[in-house]
């Protein structure tokens, strides 16, 4: 799915299919409501001044909205001392999903519809203008309401439903009634990250804009939106006595068939990240953010209307534009938390030979991998400045930065000037046993013309004060830090939360002012561990910026750094990052990749 283009439909199309498919799916409906009538007091500035149900029968419904009554079959699940009905408004796609607390009469009341228009070329901080919009018809959108149910004479609850943080930072696999397995991870009050574990892109990170909010202490409502992806809606009841869920799905599937139906799910708990608001803090006093206003408002990050792919042509031209180790300027990634760049090679020469040579996963790569060069001869010339060849060949000279992000390994980057890909190389060298790791990097991939791809190569080092070599044993891949969260602080005024969700994807969230998690994204990845205190981590913002980052970790002294490379509309460029970590906690997910 990540990567799969879906058609947006038209309002036609969406409006015909879903008044066709008046009955959402389910199981045999309760009748917990069979007979009787009920006022929704909805509060709020888009709140309907009046909503009034009246069951007939388990099924059958009449609808009173602002004056207008209409006939409407809906299908009610009890759940505990919940109970969720959901019904579409006839001869529409608009509908009402509502969710009662029995013993309170609280109610949550999420209101539907379909079609957005989306501005693109513009930027997250309002200081460049759209150059246009798109349309998409088939995305949900929603407004929640909080309220209650007046039953006649019912008074209003103590307390009403809340947004709330208190799931932020929970992890939980779910099994389906259908069968189907998923992990979900929560590192913000806005966004989930979901991994499909029997999907055909299986075990690949996919976020989508969410809602967190409180019934009571056990009892929580979670809602995911596919923005970016197919547009559907998810909405959960969670019971976490009983660690079970049901929940509804509305939207339109790849296949563009709409889909309306309840299912149910058990719970597992896989773990807790920490999260960083003040500890008095619940998430019930303000709203999350927000990037539109009004009915509906809610965050949603749209990163390939805030980054329009560019044609091959279109790349070609860019880079002519290049910021090589130029420090400073507009890279949001550029950090005050650097390593200290390391100078101990000035004067040194070696050879690095690699022999074991992988794509990581089956879609980085746009080039095989026997095409890459896997022997590198290296005279570190200068503090800035390095000399490589083939062996035999020519001397090409490049501008590089070395770190050492622990003890004698060393951790460098430089581009290949001339190559035709405008490819970026990176080797972690380790002189205590002989082993180094390249990463290649170069401009496009098999979806686009414009984003990194990546190939890790495995080999050994030959020169002076470096260790002879094992004969057997190369660095690797590996799956150690699946499942760990951390908290990164790459300056003041720059700090993210990564999430290592599955072997081959991971996310990123930036915190809000009040340091809850905002904004997320995710991406796939990958592993290499050099040792036990070096780790290195490479991800490629993919269906985003297309930039690539690269660092060496070391969980002793809980810090990296490395590089970030990409090309875009500015231009290409290749700068150094790095962060302190702050160990947030862990997942027990292996289990479910091997």
């Amino acid at each position: 799915m990540f990567f799969h283009s879906f058609n947006p439909l038209t309002t036609e199309e969406v409006e015909r299919k879903a008044a066709g498919r008046r009955l959402p799916d389910g199981s045999a409906p309760s009748d917990a409501l069979a007979g009787k009538s009920f006022k929704v007091l909805l509060e709020g500035e888009f709140a309907p001044q009046q909503l009034e149900y009246k069951f007939k029968t388990a099924m059958d419904l009449v609808v009173t909205e602002n004056g207008k009554s209409y006939d409407a079959p809906a299908n009610i699940v009890k759940f505990g001392k919940i109970v969720l009905f959901s019904h579409l408004v006839p001869g529409t796609s608009r509908g009402w999903h509502i969710i009662i607390d029995t013993k309170t009469n609280a109610v949550t009341a999420f209101e539907t519809w379909f079609g957005i228009s989306i501005p693109i070329g513009g930027d997250l901080f309002g200081t460049r203008p759209p150059t246009g919009t798109r349309e998409v018809a088939r995305e949900v959108q929603r407004h929640y309401h909080f309220g209650w149910a007046d039953f006649g004479g019912t008074a209003k609850p103590e307390k009403l439903h809340t947004t709330t943080n208190r799931l932020e930072g929970r992890g939980l696999h779910w099994k389906y009634c259908c069968g189907k397995e998923v992990l979900t991870y929560f590192p913000s009050v806005v966004c989930s990250t979901t991994v499909e574990l029997d999907a055909p892109l299986d075990t690949v990170t996919v976020t989508y804009p969410s809602d967190y909010l409180r019934i009571d202490d056990e009892t929580f409502i979670y809602a995911k939106w596919g923005v970016e992806f197919a547009g559907e809606m998810w909405l959960e009841v969670l019971d976490l006595f009983e660690m079970k869920a049901v929940g509804l799905k509305l939207g339109f599937d790849e296949s563009d068939e709409f889909v309306y139906a309840f299912h149910n799910a058990v719970l597992e708990v896989t773990g807790d990240a920490a999260h960083l608001e003040t500890i008095t803090l619940n998430g019930d006093k303000n709203p999350p953010m927000a990037m539109i206003t009004g009915r509906g408002a809610r965050y949603a990050y749209r990163p390939k209307d805030l980054d329009p792919p560019m044609t091959h042509d279109e790349v070609e031209e860019a880079v002519k534009t290049q910021r090589i180790f130029e420090f400073g300027g507009p890279n949001i990634m550029m950090s005050g938390n650097t390593l200290a760049f390391n100078y101990d090679l000035v004067g040194k020469q070696f050879k690095l030979t690699y022999d074991h040579v992988q794509t990581p996963y089956a879609w980085s790569a746009k080039n095989k991998p026997d095409k890459l060069l896997k022997e590198f001869e290296y005279d570190f010339s200068g503090r800035e400045t390095l000399k490589w060849r083939v062996p035999g060949g020519a001397w090409n000279e490049e501008k590089y930065v070395c770190f050492e992000p622990a003890k004698d390994i060393y951790f460098f980057s430089h581009m290949v000037t001339g190559d035709a890909q405008h490819s970026n190389v990176t080797h972690a060298v380790d002189y205590s046993t002989g082993l180094t790791t390249c990463v290649w990097a170069r401009v496009g991939s098999w979806t686009s013309e414009w984003e990194i791809s990546a190939t890790a190569l495995f080999g050994y080092a030959e020169g002076e004060g470096i260790a002879p070599y094992p004969f057997s044993k190369r660095h690797g891949f590996t799956t150690d830090l699946v499942g760990h969260s951390y908290a990164w602080a790459y300056s003041d005024s720059m700090s993210s939360i990564h999430v290592y969700s599955s072997p081959i994807s991971s996310s990123w969230t930036i915190f809000q002012d009040d340091n809850s998690g905002g904004a997320s994204w995710s991406s796939p990845c990958f592993f290499v561990k050099l040792r036990d205190d070096a780790y290195l981590f490479e991800w490629v913002e993919e269906n985003c910026n297309g930039s690539q980052g690269l660092v060496c970790f070391n969980p002793q002294i809980m810090h990296d750094g490395g590089f970030f490379f990409g090309a875009g509309h500015a231009g290409l460029s290749l700068n150094i990052t790095g962060a302190y970590a702050r160990k947030l906690g862990e997942f027990d997910v292996n289990k479910y990749f091997e």
